[in-house]
Protein backbone atom coordinates (compact mmCIF):
# COMPACT_ATOMS: atom_id res chain seq x y z
CA UNK A 1 0.00 0.00 0.00
CA UNK A 2 1.09 3.89 -0.27
CA UNK A 3 2.36 4.96 2.50
CA UNK A 4 1.30 8.54 3.62
CA UNK A 5 4.19 11.10 4.25
CA UNK A 6 4.90 14.41 5.74
CA UNK A 7 7.09 16.47 4.43
CA UNK A 8 8.50 19.72 6.38
CA UNK A 9 10.60 22.63 4.70
CA UNK A 10 11.33 25.87 6.03
CA UNK A 11 10.24 27.82 2.99
CA UNK A 12 7.10 28.12 0.80
CA UNK A 13 9.24 28.79 -2.35
CA UNK A 14 10.92 25.13 -1.69
CA UNK A 15 7.45 24.20 -0.86
CA UNK A 16 5.89 25.00 -4.21
CA UNK A 17 8.63 23.52 -5.83
CA UNK A 18 8.47 20.11 -3.87
CA UNK A 19 4.43 19.82 -4.56
CA UNK A 20 5.19 20.85 -8.35
CA UNK A 21 7.66 17.70 -8.96
CA UNK A 22 5.38 15.16 -6.64
CA UNK A 23 2.38 16.29 -8.54
CA UNK A 24 3.98 15.44 -11.90
CA UNK A 25 4.79 12.01 -10.84
CA UNK A 26 1.76 10.88 -8.62
CA UNK A 27 -0.93 13.04 -9.63
CA UNK A 28 -2.64 16.67 -8.11
CA UNK A 29 -4.70 14.69 -5.98
CA UNK A 30 -1.70 13.55 -3.76
CA UNK A 31 -0.07 16.55 -2.95
CA UNK A 32 -1.83 18.47 0.04
CA UNK A 33 -0.35 21.96 0.96
CA UNK A 34 -0.47 23.52 4.62
CA UNK A 35 1.41 27.30 6.06
CA UNK A 36 1.07 29.52 7.74
CA UNK A 37 -0.82 32.27 5.89
CA UNK A 38 -3.46 29.59 5.75
CA UNK A 39 -6.85 30.13 8.06
CA UNK A 40 -8.07 27.33 10.43
CA UNK A 41 -10.54 25.78 8.06
CA UNK A 42 -8.05 25.83 4.98
CA UNK A 43 -5.82 23.89 7.21
CA UNK A 44 -8.48 21.58 8.20
CA UNK A 45 -9.72 20.77 4.56
CA UNK A 46 -5.86 20.17 3.67
CA UNK A 47 -5.22 17.84 6.39
CA UNK A 48 -8.81 15.93 5.79
CA UNK A 49 -7.63 15.15 2.21
CA UNK A 50 -4.31 14.38 3.35
CA UNK A 51 -5.81 12.07 5.12
CA UNK A 52 -8.13 10.38 3.07
CA UNK A 53 -7.36 10.15 -0.45
CA UNK A 54 -3.58 12.04 -0.37
CA UNK A 55 -0.16 10.80 -0.15
CA UNK A 56 1.88 13.64 0.88
CA UNK A 57 1.11 16.39 3.22
CA UNK A 58 3.59 19.73 2.81
CA UNK A 59 3.91 21.93 5.30
CA UNK A 60 6.04 24.98 6.54
CA UNK A 61 7.07 25.36 9.54
CA UNK A 62 4.36 28.36 10.50
CA UNK A 63 1.68 25.51 9.22
CA UNK A 64 2.83 22.57 10.78
CA UNK A 65 2.14 24.53 14.51
CA UNK A 66 -0.68 23.10 16.43
CA UNK A 67 -1.68 19.86 14.32
CA UNK A 68 -1.87 16.19 14.66
CA UNK A 69 -1.26 13.58 12.27
CA UNK A 70 -0.51 10.58 13.77
CA UNK A 71 -3.87 8.83 13.15
CA UNK A 72 -2.84 8.21 9.78
CA UNK A 73 0.83 8.72 8.98
CA UNK A 74 3.96 7.79 10.83
CA UNK A 75 6.81 8.62 7.71
CA UNK A 76 8.56 12.07 7.90
CA UNK A 77 10.72 13.40 5.86
CA UNK A 78 13.06 16.84 6.80
CA UNK A 79 13.50 18.79 3.24
CA UNK A 80 15.74 21.02 5.03
CA UNK A 81 16.67 20.95 8.68
CA UNK A 82 16.24 24.08 11.19
CA UNK A 83 19.18 25.10 12.86
CA UNK A 84 17.42 24.82 16.01
CA UNK A 85 16.86 21.49 17.09
CA UNK A 86 14.31 21.75 19.46
CA UNK A 87 12.12 23.06 15.84
CA UNK A 88 13.00 19.24 14.64
CA UNK A 89 11.79 18.15 18.13
CA UNK A 90 8.50 19.99 17.68
CA UNK A 91 7.69 18.79 13.90
CA UNK A 92 8.32 14.78 15.23
CA UNK A 93 5.70 15.36 17.60
CA UNK A 94 3.38 15.64 14.99
CA UNK A 95 3.89 12.35 14.27
CA UNK A 96 4.69 11.07 17.76
CA UNK A 97 1.92 11.33 19.64
CA UNK A 98 -0.66 9.01 21.42
CA UNK A 99 -2.22 6.58 19.82
CA UNK A 100 0.45 6.52 17.38
CA UNK A 101 0.60 2.56 16.33
CA UNK A 102 3.37 2.55 14.18
CA UNK A 103 6.99 3.21 14.45
CA UNK A 104 7.80 6.82 13.47
CA UNK A 105 10.43 7.19 10.70
CA UNK A 106 11.85 10.43 10.02
CA UNK A 107 14.21 10.80 7.30
CA UNK A 108 16.93 13.87 7.23
CA UNK A 109 18.11 15.88 4.18
CA UNK A 110 20.95 17.73 4.05
CA UNK A 111 24.86 18.13 2.70
CA UNK A 112 27.29 16.89 4.67
CA UNK A 113 29.98 17.97 1.92
CA UNK A 114 29.27 21.54 2.64
CA UNK A 115 30.30 23.67 5.21
CA UNK A 116 27.05 24.38 6.85
CA UNK A 117 26.39 20.66 6.31
CA UNK A 118 29.64 19.93 8.47
CA UNK A 119 28.54 22.87 10.89
CA UNK A 120 25.27 21.46 11.05
CA UNK A 121 26.45 17.41 12.04
CA UNK A 122 29.01 18.66 14.46
CA UNK A 123 26.16 20.88 16.31
CA UNK A 124 23.00 18.39 16.28
CA UNK A 125 25.67 15.62 17.40
CA UNK A 126 27.29 17.12 19.95
CA UNK A 127 23.84 18.72 21.26
CA UNK A 128 22.60 14.59 21.36
CA UNK A 129 25.16 13.80 23.84
CA UNK A 130 24.93 16.30 25.87
CA UNK A 131 21.20 16.02 26.42
CA UNK A 132 21.33 12.07 26.84
CA UNK A 133 24.33 12.10 29.60
CA UNK A 134 22.14 14.80 31.05
CA UNK A 135 18.85 12.87 30.90
CA UNK A 136 19.99 10.15 33.44
CA UNK A 137 18.49 10.12 36.92
CA UNK A 138 20.03 8.31 39.53
CA UNK A 139 22.10 6.19 37.21
CA UNK A 140 19.24 5.67 35.36
CA UNK A 141 18.69 6.98 31.68
CA UNK A 142 15.35 8.91 31.50
CA UNK A 143 14.34 8.39 27.82
CA UNK A 144 11.12 11.31 29.31
CA UNK A 145 13.56 14.04 29.85
CA UNK A 146 15.12 13.93 26.48
CA UNK A 147 12.69 16.60 24.52
CA UNK A 148 12.72 18.59 27.54
CA UNK A 149 16.23 19.48 28.38
CA UNK A 150 16.98 19.16 24.70
CA UNK A 151 14.28 22.27 24.61
CA UNK A 152 16.22 24.10 27.70
CA UNK A 153 19.33 23.67 25.93
CA UNK A 154 18.67 25.23 22.47
CA UNK A 155 16.95 28.05 25.11
CA UNK A 156 20.41 28.50 26.67
CA UNK A 157 22.80 27.65 23.29
CA UNK A 158 23.00 31.14 21.18
CA UNK A 159 23.44 29.26 17.62
CA UNK A 160 23.10 32.27 16.11
CA UNK A 161 26.45 33.86 17.62
CA UNK A 162 27.80 29.89 16.96
CA UNK A 163 27.21 30.16 13.01
CA UNK A 164 28.27 33.75 12.96
CA UNK A 165 31.78 32.51 14.18
CA UNK A 166 31.91 29.29 12.35
CA UNK A 167 32.10 31.65 9.06
CA UNK A 168 34.98 33.05 10.24
CA UNK A 169 36.79 30.09 11.40
CA UNK A 170 38.16 26.50 10.47
CA UNK A 171 36.01 23.46 10.98
CA UNK A 172 38.62 22.69 13.80
CA UNK A 173 38.34 25.79 15.49
CA UNK A 174 34.31 25.39 14.97
CA UNK A 175 34.28 22.40 16.83
CA UNK A 176 36.18 24.24 19.68
CA UNK A 177 33.18 26.97 19.44
CA UNK A 178 30.45 24.36 19.75
CA UNK A 179 31.86 22.87 21.94
CA UNK A 180 32.62 26.28 24.33
CA UNK A 181 28.88 27.38 23.49
CA UNK A 182 27.52 23.91 24.77
CA UNK A 183 29.34 23.92 28.05
CA UNK A 184 28.22 27.84 29.10
CA UNK A 185 24.67 25.91 27.78
CA UNK A 186 24.57 23.00 29.87
CA UNK A 187 25.74 24.90 33.04
CA UNK A 188 23.22 27.11 32.43
CA UNK A 189 20.51 24.89 32.16
CA UNK A 190 22.02 22.53 35.12
CA UNK A 191 21.91 25.75 37.37
CA UNK A 192 18.12 26.52 36.16
CA UNK A 193 16.70 23.04 36.93
CA UNK A 194 18.66 23.14 39.90
CA UNK A 195 16.78 26.59 41.15
CA UNK A 196 13.82 24.93 39.48
CA UNK A 197 13.64 21.72 41.12
CA UNK A 198 14.09 23.57 44.85
CA UNK A 199 11.50 26.41 44.31
CA UNK A 200 8.69 23.78 42.97
CA UNK A 201 9.02 21.29 45.47
CA UNK A 202 5.84 19.78 46.53
CA UNK A 203 4.61 22.24 49.18
CA UNK A 204 0.75 20.49 50.84
CA UNK A 205 -0.23 23.77 52.09
CA UNK A 206 0.44 25.51 48.78
CA UNK A 207 -1.20 23.67 46.90
CA UNK A 208 -4.30 23.89 49.23
CA UNK A 209 -4.82 27.61 47.52
CA UNK A 210 -4.49 26.33 44.00
CA UNK A 211 -7.74 27.11 41.76
CA UNK A 212 -9.04 23.17 40.56
CA UNK A 213 -9.97 22.90 37.00
CA UNK A 214 -10.73 19.72 35.55
CA UNK A 215 -12.14 17.94 32.41
CA UNK A 216 -15.25 18.66 33.71
CA UNK A 217 -14.22 22.55 33.03
CA UNK A 218 -13.60 21.90 29.65
CA UNK A 219 -16.71 19.97 28.72
CA UNK A 220 -18.92 22.56 30.52
CA UNK A 221 -17.08 24.97 28.05
CA UNK A 222 -17.70 23.37 25.09
CA UNK A 223 -21.00 22.58 25.63
CA UNK A 224 -21.73 26.44 26.57
CA UNK A 225 -20.34 27.76 23.70
CA UNK A 226 -22.32 25.04 21.73
CA UNK A 227 -24.97 26.63 23.06
CA UNK A 228 -24.46 30.17 21.46
CA UNK A 229 -23.03 29.00 18.20
CA UNK A 230 -26.38 27.06 17.23
CA UNK A 231 -24.48 23.48 17.63
CA UNK A 232 -26.42 20.82 17.95
CA UNK A 233 -25.56 17.90 20.53
CA UNK A 234 -28.09 14.85 18.88
CA UNK A 235 -26.65 12.26 20.57
CA UNK A 236 -24.51 11.18 23.52
CA UNK A 237 -22.67 7.64 23.47
CA UNK A 238 -19.72 5.63 25.28
CA UNK A 239 -21.16 6.23 28.42
CA UNK A 240 -21.53 9.90 27.77
CA UNK A 241 -17.92 10.36 26.73
CA UNK A 242 -18.59 10.53 23.10
CA UNK A 243 -20.93 13.30 21.60
CA UNK A 244 -22.48 13.51 18.06
CA UNK A 245 -22.81 16.92 16.83
CA UNK A 246 -24.92 18.96 14.01
CA UNK A 247 -22.79 22.08 13.14
CA UNK A 248 -24.88 24.99 11.65
CA UNK A 249 -24.23 25.53 7.93
CA UNK A 250 -21.75 28.79 8.77
CA UNK A 251 -19.81 26.76 11.03
CA UNK A 252 -19.17 23.75 9.06
CA UNK A 253 -18.37 26.20 5.99
CA UNK A 254 -15.90 28.45 8.29
CA UNK A 255 -14.53 25.45 9.37
CA UNK A 256 -14.44 23.85 5.33
CA UNK A 257 -16.20 20.60 7.01
CA UNK A 258 -17.05 17.95 3.95
CA UNK A 259 -20.19 17.36 6.48
CA UNK A 260 -22.14 18.98 8.90
CA UNK A 261 -22.61 15.80 11.43
CA UNK A 262 -18.81 14.74 13.23
CA UNK A 263 -18.43 12.78 16.42
CA UNK A 264 -15.89 14.37 19.40
CA UNK A 265 -14.53 12.88 22.75
CA UNK A 266 -12.48 14.34 25.35
CA UNK A 267 -11.17 10.70 26.36
CA UNK A 268 -7.92 9.93 24.59
CA UNK A 269 -8.18 6.39 24.83
CA UNK A 270 -11.30 6.39 22.88
CA UNK A 271 -9.82 8.83 20.01
CA UNK A 272 -6.83 6.73 19.93
CA UNK A 273 -8.93 3.57 18.61
CA UNK A 274 -11.58 5.28 16.75
CA UNK A 275 -10.18 7.14 13.34
CA UNK A 276 -14.01 8.40 12.93
CA UNK A 277 -13.85 10.27 16.13
CA UNK A 278 -12.06 13.15 16.83
CA UNK A 279 -10.21 14.28 20.52
CA UNK A 280 -11.13 17.52 21.48
CA UNK A 281 -7.67 19.15 22.53
CA UNK A 282 -5.83 21.86 21.84
CA UNK A 283 -4.97 20.70 18.60
CA UNK A 284 -7.99 20.19 16.73
CA UNK A 285 -9.47 23.13 14.77
CA UNK A 286 -13.11 23.28 15.89
CA UNK A 287 -11.82 23.79 19.92
CA UNK A 288 -9.57 26.40 18.50
CA UNK A 289 -12.20 28.32 17.09
CA UNK A 290 -14.70 27.61 20.10
CA UNK A 291 -12.05 29.60 22.17
CA UNK A 292 -11.01 32.50 19.39
CA UNK A 293 -14.96 33.44 19.40
CA UNK A 294 -14.84 33.33 23.11
CA UNK A 295 -11.75 35.59 23.12
CA UNK A 296 -13.19 37.66 20.18
CA UNK A 297 -14.62 41.61 21.02
CA UNK A 298 -17.71 40.79 19.01
CA UNK A 299 -18.62 37.68 21.70
CA UNK A 300 -19.89 40.25 24.37
CA UNK A 301 -23.17 40.24 26.14
CA UNK A 302 -23.01 37.37 27.80
CA UNK A 303 -23.87 36.98 31.68
CA UNK A 304 -23.24 33.78 34.05
CA UNK A 305 -25.34 34.78 36.88
CA UNK A 306 -23.98 34.33 40.39
CA UNK A 307 -25.87 31.56 42.34
CA UNK A 308 -25.84 30.40 46.24
CA UNK A 309 -22.21 32.87 45.95
CA UNK A 310 -22.00 35.29 48.43
CA UNK A 311 -20.22 38.14 46.56
CA UNK A 312 -19.83 41.28 45.12
CA UNK A 313 -17.67 40.56 43.04
CA UNK A 314 -14.97 38.41 41.10
CA UNK A 315 -11.90 39.60 39.97
CA UNK A 316 -9.78 36.95 38.09
CA UNK A 317 -6.01 37.43 36.92
CA UNK A 318 -2.72 35.45 36.21
CA UNK A 319 0.07 35.38 38.80
CA UNK A 320 3.55 35.27 37.85
CA UNK A 321 7.07 35.19 39.87
CA UNK A 322 10.80 34.58 38.57
CA UNK A 323 14.22 33.87 40.11
CA UNK A 324 17.17 36.54 41.10
CA UNK A 325 18.26 36.24 37.07
CA UNK A 326 15.16 37.10 35.90
CA UNK A 327 13.79 33.85 34.86
CA UNK A 328 10.15 32.88 35.30
CA UNK A 329 10.06 30.00 37.35
CA UNK A 330 6.12 29.90 38.14
CA UNK A 331 2.65 31.30 37.04
CA UNK A 332 -0.73 30.15 38.25
CA UNK A 333 -4.45 31.83 37.18
CA UNK A 334 -6.02 33.13 40.55
CA UNK A 335 -9.72 34.14 41.35
CA UNK A 336 -10.86 37.02 44.13
CA UNK A 337 -14.04 36.98 45.38
CA UNK A 338 -15.15 39.89 47.15
CA UNK A 339 -17.77 38.70 49.65
CA UNK A 340 -20.67 41.68 50.22
CA UNK A 341 -19.25 42.01 53.49
CA UNK A 342 -15.89 42.91 51.93
CA UNK A 343 -13.87 40.25 52.57
CA UNK A 344 -11.99 38.43 49.93
CA UNK A 345 -11.58 34.77 49.46
CA UNK A 346 -8.93 33.40 47.11
CA UNK A 347 -9.44 30.92 44.72
CA UNK A 348 -12.56 29.28 47.00
CA UNK A 349 -14.07 26.12 45.95
CA UNK A 350 -17.36 27.69 45.13
CA UNK A 351 -15.60 29.57 42.30
CA UNK A 352 -14.39 26.29 40.43
CA UNK A 353 -18.45 25.34 40.53
CA UNK A 354 -19.69 28.46 39.29
CA UNK A 355 -17.48 28.62 36.16
CA UNK A 356 -18.98 24.90 35.29
CA UNK A 357 -22.21 26.93 34.79
CA UNK A 358 -23.45 28.46 31.29
CA UNK A 359 -23.56 32.02 30.40
CA UNK A 360 -26.42 33.86 29.24
CA UNK A 361 -27.43 36.52 26.92
CA UNK A 362 -28.37 39.14 29.06
CA UNK A 363 -27.26 43.00 29.91
CA UNK A 364 -25.76 44.36 33.20
CA UNK A 365 -24.64 47.97 33.79
CA UNK A 366 -22.64 48.18 37.28
CA UNK A 367 -21.62 51.25 39.27
CA UNK A 368 -18.07 52.15 38.05
CA UNK A 369 -17.21 53.94 41.32
CA UNK A 370 -17.71 50.58 43.33
CA UNK A 371 -16.75 48.64 40.50
CA UNK A 372 -13.11 50.27 41.00
CA UNK A 373 -13.32 50.03 44.31
CA UNK A 374 -13.58 45.93 44.18
CA UNK A 375 -10.45 45.61 41.53
CA UNK A 376 -8.29 47.80 44.36
CA UNK A 377 -9.29 45.41 46.99
CA UNK A 378 -9.11 42.53 44.73
CA UNK A 379 -5.60 43.74 43.38
CA UNK A 380 -4.74 44.05 47.46
CA UNK A 381 -5.27 40.36 47.69
CA UNK A 382 -2.83 39.50 44.54
CA UNK A 383 0.07 40.91 46.19
CA UNK A 384 -0.60 39.09 49.06
CA UNK A 385 -0.64 35.78 46.82
CA UNK A 386 2.55 36.88 45.37
CA UNK A 387 3.90 37.43 48.52
CA UNK A 388 2.62 34.24 50.01
CA UNK A 389 4.14 31.85 47.37
CA UNK A 390 7.67 33.81 47.54
CA UNK A 391 10.58 32.43 48.97
CA UNK A 392 14.44 32.76 48.95
CA UNK A 393 14.37 31.46 45.31
CA UNK A 394 11.29 32.89 43.76
CA UNK A 395 9.81 36.14 43.76
CA UNK A 396 6.82 38.09 42.42
CA UNK A 397 7.43 39.06 38.68
CA UNK A 398 3.89 40.63 37.75
CA UNK A 399 0.31 40.60 37.64
CA UNK A 400 -2.15 40.10 34.59
CA UNK A 401 -5.78 41.02 35.12
CA UNK A 402 -7.74 38.65 33.01
CA UNK A 403 -11.27 39.95 33.74
CA UNK A 404 -13.89 40.43 36.41
CA UNK A 405 -17.82 40.21 37.12
CA UNK A 406 -20.39 41.84 39.55
CA UNK A 407 -23.62 40.91 41.16
CA UNK A 408 -26.99 42.80 40.35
Amino acid sequence: PKEKVVIFTEYRATQEHIAHTLRNRFGQSSVSLIHGSQQHGERFKAIAEFEDIGQFLISTEAGGEGINLHRRCHIMVNYDLPWNPMRLVQRVGRLYRYGQKKKVIVINIHSPQTMDGQILDLLYHRIEQVVQDMSVLGGEFRPGLEAEILGEIADALDIEDVLERAAHLSIKHTRESIEDALKRAQEAVEKQRELLEFASGYDPEEAKGELKISQEHVRSFIEGMFKQLGVEIVETTHKGEVMRIHLPEKLAGDLLLKGRHIRITLNRDIAATRPDIHMMDLDFMLLQYLISRAKSYGFDGRVAKLRNIDASAIVTSILRWQNDQGMRMRQEFAAFIITKAGMVETNPEVFSQWLLEYAKDGDFVGDRKQARNHINIAISAMDQRLSEISNIDIHPENRQLICAGWSS
